[in-house]
C-alpha cells in the first residue's frame, strides 16, 4: 500500500503542475475553452484519486474548486483575474496538502479555511437564485428545492476481479454517486465463492444503484472515468413517473431476460474498452527513480566487466573468445544507450516553476515581463536535472530583479514596455547548452571593476578585458546591489551558482551589453554516469580525458623544441598554447623521449596538453572519489580499467584554469 501512496503523490503533483501550466499558458486570455477543459479534467482526476486513497480533505477541497470550473465550463460564470489568482493559491495549498498528507500547521489550516470560503463565495455569488441552487445541488448534493425536472437512473456496476490491484476502491465511487442526489444501493454478492476458493485480493461484489436528481448521463460517466476499463458498467434512464423500487423487487428484476441481453451487450462493449485501455497503458509505464539508478549501476558494472573481458582477450587471443568479446561489447553498448535514454528527462518538466516565478515576482516588482521558452524538449540526465533547478531559479530571479527595468524606464530608453526573458536549450554533440537571455539594462563592466577594487579583489593597476571583468561576478561575496533585499543582493548567489554547475560537470559563462541585455550560457554533459574518454599515461599513471573536449592528438618527437617562454607550439601551421601535465603533476619532464600532445577545447579556444602517451579510446564508468578528495578540483572522478587498476578522470577545464591562475600570480 505504501508504494500505491507514493504513486498517488507523484501523480497528484503532476496533475497540480498540469493545472498550473494551463493557467500560465492562459495568461490574460480567459476565454480559452481548451485550457479550461484541461484544468477541469485534471481537477476531476485529482479529486477521484484522492477519494480513492482516502484523502478526504484533498478530495473535498478539490471538489469545491472543481465546482467553480464546472460553472465556468457551462458558461454560468466567466473566469477572471480574481478566479485565476485564487486558483493559483488553491494549487499551492493543494501541493502542501499532498506533501503533508492532510497534516496541517496552524497557518496552513487557516489558509485552507480562507481559500475554501473564497471558493464557496464565488459559487454563491453566481447570478440567479435558481442557477445557484441548481449548481450547489449538482456539486455538493444538498437537497435544495428547485424547479428543474428530476431524472432517475439505474446504474449496474460490476467491477472485474482484479479491480483492487492498483488501489481502486468501489466504495469511493459509490460515495461520489451519493453526493449527486438521492441514492439507493443494492449489493449483489451471489458471485462470492466458497472459503477455500476465496481470494482476499479479488473483488466479487457488484452493485445496482438507483440515483435520482438533476443529473445527466455524462455526469454519471465522469464518476466512472477511471474505472470503466476494469469493470462492466450499465447506465440507463428510468421513466420519471416510476418510483424507486423496493429492494426485493430490485433483486427479482435483476434476473429478467431482457436485462440479461442488455448486460451481455454492455459486457461485450466493456471488454473491448478494457482491451483498448490495456494497449494504451502498456505503451507507457511509471518507474520509480530508484530502479533507474539501480539499472544504471548494473550497466556500469557490466561495462567494467566488458572492459576486463576485452583485456583478457588481448592477453589470450583466441578466435572464439574474440567473437564473444566483440558481441558482448556491441550488446553492452546498446544496453548502455537504452539505459541512458530511460534516464533522460525533457527540460519542459522543470519549466513550470520558472513561469510561475516570473509571473509572481514581476507582479511584486511592478514589472511587465514575458517569459519565452525554446527547445524545452531537449533531454538531460535526471541526476543533472536535479542539480540544475536551483541555479536556474537564481539566474532567472536575477534577470527579473536586476536585469529587466520597470516599464517607465524601458519607455525612456526607447524599449518595449514589457521586458523579455528567453530560456533557450539545444544539443551540440554530447553536450546540452542552456541560455538565459534578457533584454534588460545589462551589466556595466566599469561598475564591476570599481566594486572589485573597493573590495580588494583586484588592484587599480590590473588590466582585465570585459570578459574577465564579468567573470568577477562569480567570486564569493561579490555583489553590485546597492540595497539588500529578500530577492537578491546578499552576495552569496553567483559563486554558489557556479559551484553547483561545476558539481554536475558543467560550465557557465556570461556576456552582456549595457542597455541591450545579458546572456548567461550553461554547458552541460548529457549524462554523468558513463563517458567516452581518452586513456592517457602521465608519469606512468593512467588518466582519462573526456572525449567530448578532445579535438585531436599529435606526436611530439624527442628533442622537439618547445617555446618555453610563452608556452606555444606550432601544430598544422597554427600556434597553440600548451601545458605539460608531467610538470603540472609535480614531476620533471624528460625531454629526451617523445611525447604526445592532446589538443582540447577550453572556452572555445584550443589548448594542448602534453602527456607521455595516448593509449586509446575508453568507456569510463565514473565513480565519485569521496569526501577526502573534494579539494582536487582538477579531478572529476575515477574509473576502473580492464586490468583492475584505477584511473583518475581529468577535468581538463579546471586543469587549464589552475595553470592560468598560477601564471597570473
Amino acid at each position: 500500500m505504501e508504494l500505491l501512496h507514493v504513486n498517488y503523490k507523484e501523480e497528484a503533483i503532476e496533475l497540480i503542475e498540469g493545472m498550473e501550466k494551463c493557467l500560465l499558458a492562459m495568461g490574460d486570455n480567459f476565454n480559452d475553452a481548451v485550457l479550461i477543459e484541461d484544468i477541469f479534467r485534471n481537477m476531476h482526476t485529482l479529486k477521484g484519486n484522492s477519494a480513492m486513497f482516502g484523502f478526504k480533505v484533498i478530495a473535498d477541497f478539490t471538489h469545491r474548486l472543481e465546482s467553480v470550473y464546472e460553472l465556468i465550463r457551462s458558461g454560468d460564470i466567466k473566469i477572471s483575474k480574481q478566479i485565476s489568482n485564487l486558483t493559483f493559491s488553491a494549487l499551492d495549498h493543494l501541493t502542501i496538502l499532498v506533501n503533508n498528507e492532510n497534516v496541517l500547521s496552524e497557518a496552513d489550516a487557516k489558509a485552507h479555511k480562507d481559500i475554501s470560503e473564497k471558493i464557496v463565495e464565488i459559487i454563491k455569488n453566481t447570478t440567479g437564485k435558481k442557477q445557484q441552487n441548481n449548481s450547489l445541488e449538482k456539486h455538493f448534493g444538498n437537497n435544495l428545492n428547485t424547479e428543474s425536472e428530476l431524472t432517475e437512473w439505474h446504474i449496474r456496476f460490476c467491477p472485474n476481479e482484479n479491480f483492487f490491484t492498483n488501489g481502486s476502491n468501489p466504495l469511493h465511487i459509490i460515495e461520489e454517486l451519493r453526493a449527486l442526489g438521492e441514492c439507493k444501493v443494492i449489493a449483489n454478492v451471489d458471485n462470492i465463492p466458497s472459503l477455500e476458493d476465496y481470494n482476499a485480493d479479488a473483488c466479487y461484489t457488484s452493485w445496482d444503484i438507483f440515483l435520482t436528481g438533476n443529473i445527466t448521463s455524462s455526469r454519471i460517466s465522469e464518476v466512472f472515468q477511471f474505472a470503466a476499463h476494469k469493470s462492466k458498467l450499465e447506465i440507463s434512464q428510468i421513466e420519471p413517473i416510476e418510483p424507486l423500487l423496493p429492494a426485493q423487487q430490485i433483486i427479482e428484476t435483476s434476473n429478467l431476460p431482457g436485462l440479461k441481453n442488455i448486460n451481455q451487450t454492455i459486457q461485450n462493449s466493456a471488454e473491448k474498452l478494457t482491451e483498448d485501455k490495456k494497449k494504451h497503458i502498456i505503451a507507457s509505464i511509471r518507474v520509480p527513480s530508484e530502479r533507474l539508478d539501480n539499472l544504471m549501476n548494473l550497466v556500469s558494472e557490466l561495462m567494467t566487466l566488458q572492459a576486463k573481458l576485452a583485456t583478457l582477450t588481448e592477453q589470450n587471443p583466441q578466435t572464439d573468445l574474440l567473437a564473444v568479446s566483440e558481441n558482448l561489447e556491441k550488446i553492452s553498448t546498446r544496453l548502455r544507450d537504452n539505459a541512458f535514454n530511460m534516464c533522460l528527462v525533457p527540460l519542459e518538466n522543470m519549466i513550470t516553476p520558472f513561469h510561475r516565478l516570473v509571473r509572481d515576482l514581476a507582479a511584486e516588482l511592478n514589472k511587465e515581463i514575458e517569459f519565452i521558452t525554446e527547445g524545452t524538449e531537449t533531454e538531460l540526465d535526471k541526476n543533472i536535472m536535479e542539480g540544475l533547478s536551483d541555479p536556474l531559479m537564481h539566474l532567472i530571479r536575477n534577470s527579473i530583479d536586476h536585469g529587466i527595468e520597470d516599464p517607465e524606464a524601458r519607455l525612456r530608453l526607447g524599449k518595449k514596455k514589457h521586458g523579455e526573458i528567453v530560456f533557450k536549450a539545444y544539443c551540440a554533440g554530447t553536450n546540452v547548452f542552456i541560455e538565459i537571455q534578457d533584454d534588460g539594462k545589462g551589466i556595466d563592466p566599469e561598475k564591476i571593476r570599481k566594486k572589485a577594487i573597493e573590495k580588494g579583489i583586484i588592484s587599480s593597476n590590473d588590466i582585465l578585458n570585459d570578459k574577465e571583468v564579468l567573470n568577477l561576478i562569480f567570486l564569493p561575496g561579490f555583489s553590485t546591489a546597492e540595497q539588500v533585499s529578500e530577492i537578491s543582493g546578499r552576495g552569496v548567489g553567483m559563486d554558489v551558482v557556479k559551484k553547483k554547475i561545476t558539481d554536475i560537470r558543467g560550465q557557465i559563462k556570461i556576456t552582456s551589453q549595457v542597455n541591450i541585455g545579458t546572456t548567461i550560457t550553461i554547458k552541460l554533459p548529457i549524462t554523468v554516469s558513463i563517458i567516452d574518454g581518452l586513456l592517457v599515461k602521465i608519469n606512468g599513471e593512467d588518466f582519462v580525458m573526456p572525449l567530448s573536449s578532445v579535438e585531436r592528438c599529435y606526436e611530439v618527437p624527442a628533442g622537439h623544441q618547445l617555446n618555453r617562454f610563452n608556452n606555444l607550439i606550432v601544430l598544422d601551421g597554427q600556434q597553440i598554447p600548451f601545458i605539460s601535465l608531467t610538470e603540472e603533476f609535480d614531476s620533471i619532464e624528460n625531454l629526451s623521449t617523445s611525447k604526445e600532445i592532446v589538443v582540447v577545447y577550453y572556452d572555445e579556444k584550443k589548448v594542448g596538453l602534453i602527456v607521455d602517451r595516448v593509449v586509446g579510446k575508453f568507456q569510463a564508468v565514473l565513480k565519485p572519489l569521496g569526501k577526502y578528495f573534494l579539494q582536487m578540483d582538477n579531478i572529476s572522478g575515477a574509473t576502473i580499467l580492464g586490468n583492475g587498476k584505477i584511473a583518475l578522470v581529468l577535468d581538463t577545464n579546471n586543469v587549464i584554469e589552475q595553470f592560468l591562475n598560477k601564471k597570473s600570480v
